[in-house]
Order: structure tokens, then C-alpha cells, then sequence
């Protein structure tokens, strides 16, 4: 039986909620919280407003300050906000006010494209490598290479290796998505083609526009990111695309139009004002219990949770169970119980940098490798790139997850 998965957009607080749900499960697949600067403001990209930045917008920045022993160079990018570039990787930079000789200088006028946003007390991360994505590829100005997701199987990285049109003058990955195009049917890749081609002429006309820039200005919006994960997530097929905003509404459905037509069908306006749309999928049930520090397993085990100053510690508790049936092979199946809901908990949460996780004592060292194993699989179906990084002597499992947006408690200012 197919799974009958939503995709939900709607406005929560004073920001806006992305989510999709399986309605079998009643599980929450993917969710995101854009809170807004005020209640005022808008995050529709269509509104030009310089306090709302997302990952992946352009501006004309000027260097402030090179630090040699970092590697970095400290920017502004509007005027009194301030960005970290990293220089020691700089590539084919589009300097504005003189040509690039090899190193950067106090003074200088550059285009540069938000990476990171800011988390806590460091600033926003920015790189010279200006990109612009679309739903099966990357076309980027400073790395002129081309490559194929490491995700995707050797034969398919090959075949999608080949698709790529060999007139491009800027760089091409090919992104994870671009799989489902391998399907014996030439039209498919010819999906591909167009999109590397498209994607080239707006990087011409990025370029050519955004060298005649001021500086502090901003070259390129990217779509807000409660579009962009609909265009990005893998291994999700959305029965229905749902939102009880007409504002909202009108966003998606030229968002649709032109990154994938092909859902416009199933893009919904709910319109039951007596039943509000995120009383109907729980919402609120659903978000105190991914804020929990607690989360039941059905086994009766359960997980802690919990943020230090340098890492997230994850504890696997065995609940009253163990005493009842100790042997190894019910350890293990607690283990990799926690392991899924863990691997879950993570991607939901969006907890990045350092995890710990102190799993339950195994004996055996093939029932170590199991546990590590399921791990290592689910952390390739992550979007983010994560890594099991291996079983300490201590038997604690070192997990890093790359730090790219906040963390679901950060986005709804709990902390």
C-alpha cells in the first residue's frame, strides 16, 4: 500500500510552518519553522525586504579585514552586517573593482552568496563560489569542475556524468534527485539538459548584472527556503501540496510552475475555517513532542535527549523490558529500534555538529557492527550530509551531522 504523504504550508506564530505528514502513521516526515523579524513582514520572496535573507542570496560585499592565520576574511554584505569568508579554498572570485590577482585586500568589492546563516554568537558564513540550484542540478561560477552526488551508485553517477552538456562554461554537480531521471527513457535526461542549460543563462545574467552592482547590494534572492525544501527533498513522493493562505497559496503555485510543474495538480487551498488546518494534523501535539527531551520507543525503551555546550548527548534506556528478556538478541533489537528512531529524531530536529549516543551494552562485536551498519544507512538517507564516525572503547557512538541550518528549537526561539 502506498504511503499517502502531505505536504503542508501554513502560518504558525509569527512565522511560517513547512511540513509534510504520512497520514497512515500519522508521522511526521519533514518539518521546518521561517519565523519573521516581525509580525509586519512578510517571507514571501516576491517582497524585496533587506531584513529577510535567505541561504543562497547574492550581494555585492565589501571586505572588511583579512585575518592570514584563519584563512578568512571578515565582509559586510549590507551595511553593520558582517559575514565570515573563508579564503584559504578561493576560486575564480568576481571582484568588482579591480581584477583578482590571487589574493584578496582590505577595500575590496567582491560577490559573494550566503552559505551558513548566523547560529548564536558566530556570524553568517559566505562563499566566493556563487551557485544556483535547481531541482537535479548545481550550476556554480567559481569551481568549473563536474561531478555527480557521491550518493548516488557508481553505474548512475556515470550515466548522469555523461548526460551533462559539454557547452557549459560554469561548473555542474549533479544532485542526488537526478536519479529518478534514470529510467532507460532519453527523455529523461533531456530533463537534465534543459535544466543545465537554464540554470547557465541565469548564472550569465546574474553575472553580467552583478558586476555593474553598488556595493551591499543584493544580486540574487533565492526562493525562501520553505519553497526550496519542497523542490529538495528525495525519496518522497507528495500525494497532496496543502496550505490555507491565499498568500501562501499564489507562492507555491508559481513556485510550482516553474520548478516542477508536474505537482501543480496537487497543490490544495483548504478552506474549512470551522476545523483549522494544523488542529487537523495535530501540529501542536506533534512539535512539543519533538521539543521533549524524552521520546518512547514502542518496545517500552526510550530516548533522552539533551544539548550540552559542545554536543547533543543521546541516552538509550531500556525502559523495565531488560530485566524481563536480557539475552543479546533483544539488546541488539532495542539497539537498532533506538538506532532508527535516533537517525529520525536527528533529521526532524535538525541537530547538527557532535552526537553522542550511549546505546545499550552489547557483548558481541558482530552485534556492534549491525548497530553501526543501520546507522551508517540511514545517515545516506539523510539530505544533510552525516556522519557515524565509529564506536568509541568507551562504547559510545560518535555521530557529526553538518551544521548548515538551526536546529527546529532554535528556529521556534525556545532557547
Amino acid at each position: 500500500m502506498m504511503s499517502d504523504i502531505r505536504f503542508v504550508l501554513t502560518r504558525y506564530q509569527t512565522g511560517i510552518l513547512a511540513y509534510s505528514i504520512n497520514t497512515q502513521s500519522n508521522r511526521l516526515e519533514t518539518v521546518r519553522y521561517y519565523k519573521n523579524t516581525s509580525e509586519k513582514e512578510s517571507l514571501l520572496s516576491s517582497k524585496d525586504d533587506n531584513n529577510i535573507i535567505n541561504i543562497g542570496d547574492i550581494f555585492v560585499a565589501k571586505v572588511m579585514n583579512i585575518v592570514g592565520s584563519i584563512k578568512a576574511a571578515f565582509i559586510d554584505y549590507q551595511k553593520g552586517k558582517h559575514g565570515y569568508l573563508p579564503i584559504d579554498a578561493i576560486s575564480n572570485p568576481v571582484l568588482l573593482n579591480r581584477s583578482f590577482d590571487g589574493r584578496l585586500k582590505a577595500g575590496d568589492e567582491i560577490l559573494v552568496q550566503l552559505e551558513k546563516e548566523a547560529v548564536r554568537s558566530k556570524e553568517p558564513v559566505f562563499t566566493s563560489n556563487l551557485s544556483i540550484a535547481g531541482k537535479y542540478c548545481v550550476v556554480t561560477s567559481g569551481n568549473r569542475s563536474k561531478g555527480v552526488s557521491k550518493k548516488c551508485s557508481k553505474p548512475v553517477r556515470e550515466q548522469l556524468l555523461n548526460a551533462i552538456p559539454d557547452d557549459i562554461n560554469y561548473g555542474v554537480v549533479i544532485r542526488t534527485n537526478a536519479e529518478e531521471l534514470i529510467t532507460g527513457d532519453s527523455n529523461s535526461l533531456a530533463l537534465l539538459d534543459k535544466e543545465c542549460r537554464f540554470l547557465s543563462r541565469q548564472m550569465d545574467s546574474l553575472l553580467n548584472e552583478g558586476i555593474h552592482r553598488t556595493c551591499y547590494s543584493r544580486v540574487w534572492q533565492s526562493p525562501p527556503p520553505y519553497l526550496t525544501m519542497l523542490r529538495d527533498i528525495r525519496n518522497i513522493t507528495f500525494s497532496q501540496i496543502i496550505t490555507d493562505d491565499n498568500e501562501l497559496y499564489d507562492e507555491l503555485s508559481a513556485f510550482l510552475k516553474f520548478a516542477s510543474p508536474d505537482m501543480l495538480e496537487k497543490l490544495k487551498l483548504y478552506t474549512d475555517n470551522s476545523y483549522p488546518l494544523n488542529k487537523l494534523y495535530c501540529i501542536e501535539t506533534k512539535l512539543k513532542e519533538l521539543l521533549s527531551t524524552k521520546v518512547w520507543l514502542k518496545s517500552g525503551a526510550y530516548l533522552v535527549i539533551e544539548k550540552t555546550e559542545a554536543m547533543y548527548v543521546i541516552d538509550v534506556n531500556s525502559g523495565k523490558n531488560i530485566s524481563k528478556k536480557s539475552n543479546a538478541d533483544y539488546i541488539l533489537a532495542i539497539n537498532l529500534e533506538a538506532a532508527r528512531e535516533i537517525m529520525y529524531q536527528l533529521r526532524l530536529r535538525n541537530l547538527t555538529g557532535m552526537i553522542l549516543v550511549d546505546f545499550i551494552n552489547m557483548e558481541h562485536a558482530a552485534d556492534k557492527e549491525k548497530l553501526l551498519a543501520q546507522l551508517r544507512h540511514d545517515a545516506r538517507q539523510d539530505m544533510v550530509k552525516t556522519t557515524i564516525v565509529d564506536m568509541t572503547a568507551l562504547e559510545l557512538v560518535e555521530i557529526t551531522r553538518q551544521k548548515n541550518q538551526k536546529s527546529l528549537a532554535e528556529q521556534l526561539y525556545i532557547f
